[in-house]
């Protein structure tokens, strides 16, 4: 008894000759040797004898014919007018490719195993090495499987019933919930950027560096301690260039405000100083009395030297650690209650340039070091991603540090792929590392 798939492969379709070719096109593409399976003219009009272009096993040329006939009913008429069709458009596709030697026919009537193989001897005697011939039952078998019951939907309108639902679940299910989840991770993953493109014109509150030793020290095995970053921006912005900040020991080693008995070692206090390289473009003339005393008035030169000088901008002062299983360093940007002038962006430190400067006895204690900003996670470096570099350096950067202290030699931390670290928002999207509260309900008094 026919099914009704066989039943509306024989005259559905009728004169809808793109429909036609758009399901054969979709049922060839169900065999796996056929890839970039697609239609030539969908629409109609002369195809040069095919209907379907498509590889054969990834590195062979084929093409496809469609030979639909109203009406189906396998009569000896309709049998040889398809049988016509087929040497009709496999001699159009050799005109049009006389190399070609694959060919594939696809037909709603019912061939059966014999004509088939007369079918193809016939092209074989033509030069074609590979011809399928996909008559009405064996499309049927494909549309009948669960591969095929959103194609048979589609151009048939077969709904599936449920144990067909179940088939295909059970087949595909796992693959659908991939693609699900990846777009709405696509979705979640383009929000995030979109949200951070929007907060990067914020202004920027502060920098953090954490490093993380490698284990939790005591505080007599860090002792004095020097842990500073020098950051360069990309664009001169407000006339910073540079920055340069950092922790050590000694509570009151950056303050000239009182003088007093400190004890040295981050057991006992640390402090906080910051420094920024100011820059004054050419042509760019001071604002007011307070920035030309700032940047000299002896001429030229001495607007020169004062640019090669980092300004301090801060300094803070805080209790001692023990033990001690992290260091943070910070560059506060916007403290002030108002603000009374531009500061720089979250987004201007787009393709900065920074390198952590220790000294030797602590760097070989770093495990890595992250990078915040306004509460993003910007980066996160592990123990493979810097090396320590003890080439001499730190002797012109600012600090107040004695010659003893100073025998516990600066050393930087340098990536192993380059010469400095960079921040490059343009490939990767920092992480947020908080979320939006709003603002609750108050019940309603009592009336």
């Amino acid at each position: 008894m026919p099914t009704e798939t066989d039943t509306r492969l024989r005259s559905w379709l009728d004169s809808n000759q793109r429909d036609q070719e758009q399901m054969c096109r979709a049922v060839l593409a169900l065999d796996t040797h056929y890839s970039d399976v697609r239609p030539r003219h969908p629409a109609g009009g002369p195809d040069g004898g095919r209907d379907i272009e498509a590889t054969y096993n990834n590195n062979r040329e084929a093409y496809g014919a469609v030979g639909f006939i109203n009406g189906a009913n396998d009569s000896p008429v309709q049998n040889r007018k398809i049988r016509k069709k087929f040497r009709d458009d496999l001699a159009s596709a050799l005109a049009t490719n006389p190399q070609l030697k694959v060919f594939a026919f696809l037909t709603n009537l019912h061939f059966t195993v014999g004509e088939q193989e007369s079918l193809k001897i016939e092209a074989k005697k033509k030069g074609i090495e590979h011809c399928d011939i996909l008559d009405r039952e064996r499309i049927r078998i494909e549309l009948d499987s669960p591969s095929g019951f959103f194609i048979r939907f589609q151009y048939l309108s077969i709904a599936l019933s449920e144990a067909e639902q179940a088939s295909f679940l059970a087949k595909y299910g796992d693959q659908i919930q991939d693609v699900v989840t990846s777009g709405f991770q696509r979705v979640e993953k383009t929000l995030k950027r979109l949200l951070f493109l929007s907060e990067s014109s914020d202004v920027l509150r502060y920098i953090t560096f954490r490093f993380i030793m490698k284990e939790s020290y005591p505080a007599n095995n860090i002792g004095h301690f020097r842990a500073f970053v020098y950051l360069t921006l990309r664009e001169i912005k407000h006339n910073i260039f540079s920055i340069w900040f950092g922790s050590s020991d000694r509570a009151d080693r950056f303050r000239d405000d009182f003088e007093r008995d400190v004890q040295p070692g981050i057991a006992h206090g640390q402090s906080s100083g910051q420094w920024e390289q100011h820059i004054k473009l050419p042509g760019q003339a001071a604002n007011d009395t307070e920035d030309r005393a700032e940047w000299g008035a002896g001429g030229d030169k001495a607007e020169e030297e004062e640019e090669e000088r980092f300004t301090p901008v801060g300094w803070s002062s805080g209790i001692g650690m023990d033990p001690v299983p992290v260091i943070i360093v910070r560059y506060a940007h916007d403290l002030s209650l108002f603000r009374f002038r531009p500061r720089l962006a979250l987004r201007d430190l787009d393709d900065c340039f920074f390198l952590p400067f220790l000294n030797a006895s602590l760097a070989e204690k770093v495990h890595s070091f992250q990078v915040f900003a306004n509460g993003y996670k910007l980066a996160d470096y592990g123990p493979d991603a810097f090396n320590i570099d003890n080439s001499n350096c730190g002797s012109s950067l600012p600090g107040n540090f004695t010659e003893e202290e100073l025998c516990d030699a600066w050393v930087r931390l340098r990536p192993t792929t380059e010469s400095s670290f960079h921040l490059h928002f343009s490939e990767v999207t920092p992480r947020r590392m908080f979320g939006h509260d709003e603002p609750g309900d108050n019940p309603a008094p009592n009336a």
